[in-house]
Parts: structure tokens; sequence; C-alpha cells
């Protein structure tokens, strides 16, 4: 069984397993970036290896050691993040919001489309969750999620987060 396929450049998970291993998958990396030009097919896979590189780090349980780096290597200094559960712009202001997630082993959701409109990627990542009306049987959450990218790195950032509680972290994207 092929654990995923893409047709009209949304990724179809076939094996629940591969949502766990997804951000190591070279294969998965390159069939999310394709595209038309070498322009577009970059600004897919700079915002899906910023995906992947979080996701590890979650995996990893080493935000502190590697949130800075990650933030350095994809986003620019001023970058804008359009959260309400992080107060202000910027990496270290990103960094700190990292920083107090809780970590509750899970991994984070693959991305399952990427598109590009000029100089924005909308990311569409894919999360199968418990389904409130059918117990012990789960149904596929899809969370969109925007970002602007400005001389090869992440500019902006829109996301469908709604306000957490303090110390708790945000509500579910």
């Amino acid at each position: 069984m092929q654990e995923y396929t893409v047709v009209g450049g949304v990724a179809q998970i076939s094996d629940p397993a591969f949502f766990e291993t997804w951000m190591d998958r070279e294969d998965f990396a390159e069939a999310m970036s394709q595209a038309a030009t070498p322009a577009v097919a970059a600004l897919k896979r700079l915002v899906f290896e910023f995906e992947a590189a979080l996701a590890r780090m979650v995996v990893s349980r080493r935000v502190e050691e590697e949130i800075d780096g990650i933030l350095e290597r994809f986003l620019v200094e001023d970058y804008i993040q359009h959260d309400p559960n992080v107060p202000g712009n910027g990496r270290a202001v990103l960094a700190q919001g990292f920083r107090m997630l809780p970590l509750n082993g899970d991994v984070p959701p693959p991305p399952v489309a990427l598109i590009v409109e000029g100089d924005l990627v909308c990311l569409m990542m894919q999360k199968p969750m418990p389904d409130p009306t059918a117990p012990g049987s789960t149904y596929d959450w899809f969370i969109p999620t925007i970002f602007r990218v400005r001389n090869g790195k992440l500019a902006e950032h829109w996301g469908p987060g709604q306000k957490g509680k303090p110390g708790v972290g945000p509500a579910p994207e």
C-alpha cells in the first residue's frame, strides 16, 4: 500500500502511520514542492521545510535548543505574526511563544497542499481527530494557514488560531 498520493496538488494520505513520519520523508517534500516553475517550487519548498523543521523540533522536545536557529534560518527579523496568542512581531517574540507551548507528544500535522499566488503561500495541513459524534473513529481536520515570503524568507503569517488561556496554550489551529 502506498502511504500517500498527490492528486491535483493535494496529498491524500492512506496510511495513518505516515502522519507520524512525514517530516523526515524527502520523497514527500519533493512531491509537495512540485510546481510549473522553479520559483514557485522554491516557495513551496521553503514553507514545507519550515513546517518540517518545527515538527521535528516538537517531536524531539528540543524547543529550547532549536527554536532560535530554526526561526533565524526561515524568518526575516521583522517577521509579522497575526496570531492572538503571540503578543507582538519579530523572531524573538515568536520564539518565546514556542517556548511556552505545552508539548503533549502530538506530531504536528503534515502539509497536504501548498498553493502559491505571488509572494503568498497558502499551506493546508491535515490532522485526524477523534470524532465526537462517532466514538472510536476519526475525521480529517484541514487547517489552512498563509505565509508571505520576502527575499527567500517568511515575512508574515496568518493562521486560524483562536486565543487560548494563559499557560494552557492556544486553542487548536
